[in-house]
């Protein structure tokens, strides 16, 4: 009746109770307009701001923080950095803090350092006594014993100008250099101690000796680097392990030579002095104890022509029998590491929100405590999602988006796969009214990951099948842990506008759109100062979930003037599949499992002929295939490339004996000698 409204601007605003009180509307219902103010409409509250996420370490609501370093950082260096900030901000809290590492990738590096150190020093040691329990002079294992640490050291600088980092093959391929880098200045030696005791002058015999051999020990040299270099290159992901492992002993092995060539003859020349002349009892030169033993023995193999087959009979019988251990012996791709580490999930059935899970979480949390060797269990559970209609599927597995992920870590001393199996049996109570609980190892390259790929013409054919080869390969021994990404349908509500109903209500299907996810999803539209020094506080306005907590009540959810959602658009609840997954534009799908046991192959050598009986048998629905993925394809990739890689060493091998022998026949005698090698390698890995 001629009264202004007064208008609040919205920097003027610094309190709750200002914003309640700010005028939106007009009621011109009664006998006169009254103010509407933004608390008759609507709930105005401070509320904390929702969780992020939801995470319990031992039974005891926690933080979960994940740390990743950049590419070309160091872990070890990140690893102490991260700890030490972390003890810093432990100190410095006024509260109670507690901080657990549930997993570190520095440790499982340092142990693999120090332990390959100290195997490296404990094999230079060991090849420090041989050489003196051969030589008898404490002078000559010096000068062959300095091979050792130079050698090294030249191939840690050759490393560093090729960029290559100390990592575990690294410091493998040193300590595997070790025991070969002395063979070199070992020939150069005794043939030079030869010459001395020939009675030759000290420089006559460090000039000649050293000569004599230089083809053969070169020759020796460069083909062990031709059988080490192509494991480098093999191919594929094995290609990155064995590169800085091939190159690394390579360039010790080059640097043997090196030393052995030049450094040895000048050692020799000031430490090996004349031997003392020893006779025997008939006034001839005196034989060592080796030449005593090995004399007559090779006497007796060469005394006929029947010896010399039975020796060659007895290697060949040997050599079968090796072979015959073959079947004996587990194969895998790369030997699990020692972080005694397992993951747990709790997967709800569809529907089911975050709450439901903390709670069975919490459940399985004690069942894994209780547990002897179980030192520490971490849960993580995902935050609710922003409305009741949220993604409900994780295309992962095809668990629940709302799924929860608890890592457990054992006693150092437990067995992973054992442990994993007793787990998963003692959470069998989780798995009541559609609940699944998992447990399996925390897989990193090589570990216990099984995959199939099942594709087919259609989506209805690949569910089939899939169902087909689960239950054909479910009970193989050493398999577990069987799931498909073919989730069960799940429901969505599905708002389908119809253009011309909404045209007649005076809003268009883009308009009806905005104001559904305007209705279902929060939305800051401002914030309030509430002082100068004090943060501002975000205003997020959000329908009442209440108003829209059913499909019915969605439907009554305004559009217009005097028009609903359900006047201008069918609104109904249906289930539908939250991911469809294509390999090679075919619709397919992944069976997924954990292998058990360590002989990988055997496991995926009773899956492939379970697989052949499935498909000989005429069950599959037409155009299903499966294709073996995962940790056995990579098995089988690598073994591929590796047994290249022994074939193009082999070549090498020959071509350099041919060059040192100038000959085309004569290195066959060397190379029948590789077969041989089976008869102390495999017993010795049965063992």
């Amino acid at each position: 009746d001629g009264e202004s409204i007064p208008v609040t601007t919205i920097g003027e605003i610094t309190s709750v109770e200002e914003l309640r009180s700010v005028i939106v509307g007009v009621n011109q219902s009664g006998p006169q307009p009254v103010p509407v103010t933004l608390g008759d409409v609507a709930e105005v509250a401070t509320e904390d701001v929702a969780e992020t996420g939801y995470a319990r370490l031992n039974g005891d609501e926690a933080l979960s923080l994940t740390v990743s370093k950049t590419v070309s950082a160091n872990t070890v260096e990140v690893s102490e950095a991260v700890t030490e900030a972390l003890d810093g901000i432990v100190a410095g809290s006024d509260v109670d803090l507690e901080v657990t590492v549930v997993s570190d990738q520095a440790d499982f590096i340092i142990e693999s350092r120090d332990g390959l150190l100290k195997e490296g020093g404990l094999g230079a040691l060991f090849a420090v006594l041989t050489i003196f329990f051969f030589l008898f002079s404490l002078r000559s294992t010096f000068v062959a014993a300095i091979s050792i640490p130079l050698s090294l050291l030249i191939a840690l600088v050759a490393m560093q100008l090729s960029g290559i980092t100390m990592n575990i093959m690294t410091l493998g391929g040193l300590a595997v250099a070790v025991g070969r880098v002395v063979d070199d200045s070992i020939v150069v030696l005794e043939n030079t101690y030869r010459h001395r005791a020939l009675g030759e002058d000290r420089l006559t015999a460090v000039l000649r000796g050293p000569s004599e051999v230089a083809g053969a020990i070169t020759s020796s040299t460069l083909t062990t680097v031709a059988v080490f270099l192509p494991l480098g290159f093999a191919g594929g992901l094995i290609s990155q392990f064995f590169l800085p492992f091939a190159l690394t002993v390579t360039f010790a092995l080059l640097a043997s030579l090196l030393v052995a060539l030049t450094v040895i003859p000048v050692l020799a020349w000031f430490l090996v002095g004349s031997p003392r002349e020893q006779v025997d009892a008939s006034g001839e030169p005196a034989r060592s104890f080796w030449v005593r033993v090995y004399d007559p023995t090779i006497r007796f193999v060469l005394r006929g022509r029947w010896t010399a087959i039975g020796v060659v009979l007895a290697a060949l019988a040997l050599f079968v029998g090796s072979l015959a251990i073959v079947p004996l012996l587990p194969t895998a791709f790369i030997n699990s590491g020692s972080e005694k580490i397992l993951v747990a999930y709790v997967a709800p059935p569809a529907g089911l929100g975050t709450e439901a899970v903390r709670d069975r979480s919490a459940e399985a949390e004690q069942i894994l405590l209780a547990d002897d060797e179980v030192r520490l269990v971490q849960t993580t559970v995902p935050p609710e999602g922003d409305t009741g209609f949220r993604t409900l599927i994780s295309a992962q597995a095809g668990r629940s988006a709302s799924s929860s992920t608890i890592f457990v870590r054992l006693d150092s001393a437990a067995n992973l796969d054992a442990a994993a199996l007793r787990l998963e049996e003692a959470l069998a109570p989780i798995e009541t009214e559609g609940w699944d609980a998992t447990v399996q190892q925390a897989s990193g390259p090589g570990g216990g990951s099984f995959q199939l790929i099942v594709s087919g013409p259609d989506g209805g054919a690949v569910e089939d099948g899939t169902a087909q080869v689960i239950a054909a390969i479910d009970d193989v021994e050493g398999l577990a842990n069987l799931t498909s990404d073919l989730v069960a349908a799940a429901p969505q509500v599905e708002v389908r506008v119809d253009p011309q109903r909404a045209a007649a209500a005076g809003v268009s299907a883009a308009q009806v759109g905005g104001i559904v996810r305007g209705a279902l999803s929060p939305a800051q539209v401002t914030t309030i100062q509430p002082g100068d020094d004090a943060e501002p506080i975000p205003v997020v306005l959000q329908l009442d979930p209440v108003a829209v907590g059913s499909v019915a009540a969605l439907a009554q959810l305004p559009v217009g003037p005097g028009t609903t959602l359900g006047d201008v658009a069918e609104v109904e609840e249906v289930d539908v599949r939250a991911t469809i997954t294509r390999v090679n534009a075919a619709p397919s799908s992944t069976v997924s499992g954990e292998i058990i046991g360590e002989d990988t192959g055997a496991i995926s050598a009773a899956v492939q002929d379970r697989l052949d009986q499935l498909e000989a048998s005429g069950e599959l629905p037409a155009g299903v295939s499966v294709e073996v993925a995962g940790v056995s394809q990579q098995q089988a990739e690598a073994f591929g490339g590796l047994f290249t890689a022994m074939g193009v060493a082999i070549v090498l091998v020959y071509v350099m004996l041919v060059l040192a022998f100038n000959s085309l026949v004569t290195p066959f005698i060397i190379l029948f000698s590789l077969p041989l090698a089976t008869i102390g390698a495999f017993p010795a890995l049965l063992l």
